[in-house]
């Protein structure tokens, strides 16, 4: 029976350097040797040493090859909180990579710290990790510089202004909110606001929020409708006082295109607050995660967030750059379909009075 301080007591027994040694009759430093691909043994020592880490255990077997071919198996996540700390969408996209990781044999590292100097040193410099995946993308950003000019496998959600010569994976933002207009001018709309992430998030050249908000004016234009657009911080608070202080001003819009998704409820919340139906007398559609479009009421015409199947792709598209350094780089657009429910319908006959000249401006928290 095993006794206390046994390796055995809480399971499998826990393989060292020492165990394997002991297992093919050679010496410690000959195992680390061997494991590290330093230097070589004979075919005889080889065989020993294989059959005894077979023995041990597959784990044990794994982390023989991460070492002989100078790998760690441990891919880095890098997700920088767009606010004072990670939303609920965040987490749910590191554990959807973590799962896929681990199915791949791989482990995570992840970190969402903003000083990116520092990261980077210690992910690169330190070689803590075989490849990274990059979220939140700017436009220009260095991060992508950084990486390339390390010669580290990388993989980003999101993509740079010009994404050739790497692999990514984004949404169609622009298309995706072009559809929106589009459904909403459908149904009579004349005056449109548009929920954008925060200005501070746009001031750096967030992707997401660039490429939305120009197809948002671009399809204003198109279909001939008056369009606003209000950055709005990424929480329910940000968006209960961007909506209160548009509809102080008597606006007069009549549809809300919402790509802020953490603004909703607070969205909802105001309009309720000021007796404004939905969709009587404003219409919602947005880009949000699962959570929002059933549990609003009225339900939420939406596109949903594909947060799964980009953390599969961003996983599945790394881990195959990791296995074979020569692939071509690939770019994996994804436009979700909108799914119509009851929070969109017809343009009221007589909207409330409305102001001639629409304005940019801003919502942020305390």
């Amino acid at each position: 029976m095993p006794q206390a301080g046994d390796p055995r007591r809480n399971g499998s027994p826990r393989v060292s350097i020492r165990d394997i040694a002991r297992d093919a009759g050679v010496s410690t430093a000959t195992v680390s040797a061997f494991l590290s691909g330093k230097r070589p043994v004979s075919a005889t020592t080889k065989a020993r040493l294989e059959a005894a880490i077979k023995t041990r255990g597959y784990r044990v077997n794994a982390m023989a090859r991460a070492l002989a071919h100078g790998r760690t198996n441990t891919i880095g996540l890098l997700i920088p909180p767009q606010g004072r700390s990670l939303s609920a969408f965040d987490v749910d996209f590191i554990a959807c990579v973590v799962e896929q990781a681990r199915a791949a044999d791989y482990d995570v590292l992840v970190s969402t710290s903003l000083e990116e100097k520092r990261v980077f040193a210690r992910l690169v410099e330190e070689q803590r990790v075989d490849g990274v995946i990059l979220v939140e993308v700017c436009l220009e950003d260095q991060r992508v510089d950084l990486l390339r000019d390390a010669g580290l496998p990388f993989v980003t959600v999101g993509r740079t202004a010009d994404p050739s010569g790497y692999t990514w994976v984004d949404i169609d933002f622009g298309a995706l909110t072009r559809a929106f207009v589009r459904h909403l001018v459908d149904l009579n709309h004349r005056r449109i606001v548009m929920v954008n992430t925060s200005d501070q998030l746009y001031a750096r050249g967030f992707g997401p929020a660039r490429r939305a908000q120009d197809s948002f004016y671009a399809a204003c234009e198109e279909f001939g409708v008056d369009g606003n657009v209000q950055y709005c911080d990424a929480n329910p608070e940000a968006g209960l006082r961007v909506t209160q202080d548009l509809l102080a001003e008597s606006v007069g819009f009549t549809g809300i295109v919402v790509i802020e998704h953490h603004a909703l409820w607070g969205i909802y919340q105001a309009l309720a607050l000021a007796g404004r139906r939905i969709p009587g007398d404003i219409s919602i559609i947005a880009l949000a995660d699962s959570r929002w479009p059933e549990a609003l009421s009225p339900r939420l015409t939406a596109a949903q967030n594909p947060l799964e199947e980009m953390g599969v792709e961003a996983v599945t598209l790394l881990v195959d750059l990791l296995e074979d350094r020569s692939r071509p780089p690939v770019g994996r657009l994804l436009q979700p379909p909108i799914v119509l429910r009851e929070s969109t319908g017809a343009a009221p006959l007589h909207p409330r009075a409305a102001r001639p000249a629409l304005r940019t401006s801003a919502a942020t928290s305390d």
